[in-house]
């Protein structure tokens, strides 16, 4: 029995193994179906109601809800079934299998053998199955690996109502496509609708096209129904076949609706998980000393293994996405707490899918750190004590390693929670620990240099006080340097920098008052989504940029300069960020952390360098934890550093002192010290101009003065502050030392030099 107008000669959506796949499906449809026919062994008929009832009995009637795998349930319920209905349960898990191309030709072969085994006299597999079983046309996806026992329900309960039927009815459907889909699925919400749907497919290739999932081919008809439909749409399949000839038509030959350009057009943008990929070599903590009270490592290294508990969760295969697995766990796990099932679907997810060959792994156990590398592909397993369900080989490294050998931050990253955490940032310490890596030595500290007297010429501070910085930055790498407006804490800081890291490595940011975490480190921001959509994403701040970089670069250091850090509310900002400036090699959640992330860290080789403006608020108003965190360094007019950067500066270039006398002057005059008047005001080529001078005391001076003495109508500012009062108090001051230095040096001295600079001041 064949359908008229079949044609087995073209690749169904442009897919290579769709012939082959067409030809031995609809043989089981004709030989199997039709005529009760097995198509392993010609000419004996097994496909009978006889046989289909039995295996209903014992299979679809008898179900197995427990916690074993499929083939250990399956032995139990075809442990009396006769070995005609063994056969007949091996061609329906053939017919199952056939059309599926997320299968290996080897794993197709091997499930399908584990029945045949049971079989008295044994069958084997004809070639032209095998041929046909070791291509493929779609990919079943969690459907077809996770409810393979209802799929198989479906194709025993349909294949007893077919042979059921009077022979001439029989004939009538397998031979019309639509009267054959009335009786697969009689209503849109029919139980495996992927599994009616294939079979649909194997039947009538050159009706119903290889597309099982019902939300596709409806997203497929209503994208294309406008060129290529003559009519309005109605039912999808009808709209699809049509649909179908009329683009082969228009393109001269089939054309694949998941690839380009195709996918484009009716396929929106997804934000889906990316593919797992074996592309790259990644690293694993896998947990194993504490398995419901059993320490694993031991045996896992005595057997050459991984494994998770897994206890509750059903059989489920490599391959599976996530969203169906995490609803999986959702059910096997439903006494759990909601925080356990999603860590555990992100830990089943990660060991079937994420972990491959050649992946390293990494776990601890008394005292020491055991490395392996995976050798072979995750399997589900029946534990007597369920503490290994899912498995995956191992060559474990011959040599434990001593909690004392591992560095810091790969031990932290060890001790966090998780049974599976991905620790491929940490690979190249992994393989160093391995002996793989002779060459790589983890960063120890910072690297940065001592200063030189060219960095102090250029800074005009002594290299006693740089040598200071970054004796400090060594022993603790956060610093503040804090004082009164105009004393260089910012300039200082950049220079200082950008000569320890260099440029491209330093990042600079101000604190304001409306400044906040999200501003700082990370947080959810608008973001386009397509579409005209609007969304929102986890977007870094510049401390997380700079932290990024730091880990990818563990041999170079990075600053992080903070200008005005106190006027920020410091505990909003940093949050538990606080945690980290004390303790740099230990791991914390973050705020916005998902389930699956790492405890982040901040690294050694991150600097933190702020400024403090004490005018704007007294460094004893800042928060007490972020003073124990910071080393604090003065910058104040009338201590060093600071007080002799003025004249270095006129003395470089070219410019006479007495600027500096008039500072000096003025500072004395202030008694508080956190508005002392600093150096930066006048270290500017415009002062030196005509009235540059007046300027910068009327508008940038008295100004800061008037604020400091707001309120205080005993003070007049101008007058006590102003520039002629300083003058005239410097220009007093000259003259009683020049009287003291000619009463003393004799008469000769009364002489005075035309060019003494001070005759013009």
């Amino acid at each position: 029995m064949t359908i008229e107008g079949a044609s087995m000669d073209r690749p169904s959506m442009d897919r290579p193994g769709a012939p082959a796949v067409e030809l031995i499906g609809r043989r089981f449809i004709d030989e199997g179906f039709g005529d009760g026919e097995s198509v392993f062994t010609p000419g004996r008929r097994i496909w009978t109601v006889e046989y289909f009832q039995e295996l209903k009995k014992v299979f679809v009637d008898r179900p197995d809800a427990g916690s074993s795998d499929f083939f250990s349930k399956l032995d139990l319920q075809l442990a009396s079934a006769s070995s005609n209905t063994i056969q007949l349960f091996a061609e329906l898990f053939t017919v199952n299998l056939l059309p599926l191309d997320d299968y290996t030709p080897g794993k197709k072969m091997q499930l399908i053998e584990k029945v045949l085994a049971k079989c008295r006299p044994s069958v084997a597999i004809p070639d032209e199955v095998v041929a046909a079983l070791s291509r493929g046309v779609f990919g079943g996806g969690v459907a077809f690996k996770t409810y393979r026992w209802a799929q198989l329900s479906v194709l025993i309960e349909l294949g007893l109502e077919i042979r059921s039927l009077p022979a001439a009815e029989r004939e009538r459907i397998l031979a019309d496509p639509l009267a054959f889909r009335a009786l697969v699925s009689p209503t849109p919400k029919e139980s495996q609708p992927a599994q009616r749907q294939s079979l649909l497919y194997l039947a009538f290739p050159d009706f119903f096209l290889p597309i099982v999932a019902r939300k596709d081919r409806v997203a497929i008809r209503d994208a294309f129904a406008s060129d290529y439909l003559d009519r309005l749409p109605g039912d999808v399949d009808v709209d699809l076949h049509d649909i179908y000839r009329a683009m082969m038509d228009a393109q001269g030959g089939p054309v694949d609706f998941y690839n380009s350009p195709w996918k484009e057009i009716w396929q929106p943008p997804s934000a889906a998980d990316p593919e797992p990929t074996d592309e790259v070599t990644h690293a694993w903590k896998v947990y194993g000393s504490g398995v419901n009270g059993q320490d694993m490592v031991p045996i896992w290294r005595r057997k050459g293994t991984v494994s998770l508990s897994a206890k509750f969760l059903r059989e489920v295969e490599t391959g599976i996405d996530k969203d169906t697995l995490r609803k999986i766990v959702e059910d096997d796990y439903r006494s759990s707490s909601y925080s356990v099932r999603q860590d555990k679907a992100d830990e089943f997810y990660a060991f079937l899918n994420r972990m491959h060959p050649g992946d390293l792994i990494v776990t601890s156990s008394r005292g020491s750190v055991h490395i392996g590398t995976v050798t072979g592909e995750a399997e589900h397993v029946r534990s007597s004590d369920g503490r290994s369900n899912l498995r995956r080989p191992v060559s474990w490294n011959t040599r434990p390693i001593s909690n004392e050998e591992v560095p810091k931050d790969l031990a932290t990253r060890l001790a966090s929670q998780g049974e599976v955490v991905d620790l491929t940032s940490h690979i190249d310490t992994i393989r160093e620990l391995m002996g793989q890596r002779r060459d790589f030595t983890p960063a120890k500290g910072l690297n940065i240099p001592d200063p030189d007297d060219k960095l102090a010429a250029r800074l005009h501070v002594p290299v006693s006080w740089l040598q200071e910085c970054v004796t400090l930055l060594r022993d603790r790498p956060q610093l503040i340097f804090y004082g009164p407006p105009g004393t260089g804490k910012t300039y200082l800081a950049k220079e200082l920098a950008g000569y320890l890291v260099g440029e491209s490595n330093v990042k600079i940011v101000q604190f304001h008052p409306a400044y906040s975490y999200e501003d700082f480190f990370e947080g959810y921001r608008p973001a386009q989504k397509g579409a005209g959509q609007v969304g929102f994403e986890l977007r870094p701040g510049p401390l997380r940029r700079l932290v990024d970089k730091a880990n990818e670069s563990p041999d170079a250091t990075f600053v992080l300069i903070i200008d005005e850090i106190n006027r920020g509310n410091l505990a909003k900002i940093f949050g538990e960020l606080y945690f980290l400036l004390e303790y740099r090699d230990e791991g914390i959640d973050l705020l916005y952390s998902s389930a699956d992330s790492e405890p982040f860290m901040l690294p050694l080789n991150v600097i933190l360098l702020g400024t403090m403006n004490t005018a704007d608020r007294s460094i004893a108003l800042v928060d007490a934890a972020m003073r124990r965190r910071f080393a604090f360094l003065p910058l104040h007019p009338a201590e060093e550093p600071t007080s002799s950067i003025l004249r270095s500066w006129l003395r470089e270039e070219g410019h006479p002192p007495e600027v500096a006398d008039l500072l000096d002057q003025l500072n004395a005059l202030i008694d508080d010290e956190d508005f002392k008047i600093g150096p930066s005001y006048f270290m500017r080529a415009a002062v030196f101009t005509d009235g540059g001078l007046e300027r910068v005391w009327k508008t940038s001076v008295l100004p800061l003065l008037e604020e400091f003495h707001y309120g205080d109508r005993s003070v007049d500012v101008s007058s006590r502050y102003g520039l002629d009062a300083i003058r005239k108090t410097v220009t007093a001051q000259h003259a009683d030392r020049d009287t003291d230095v000619t009463d003393s040096a004799g008469p000769e001295a009364d002489a005075q030099d035309p060019d003494d600079p001070r005759t013009d001041f």
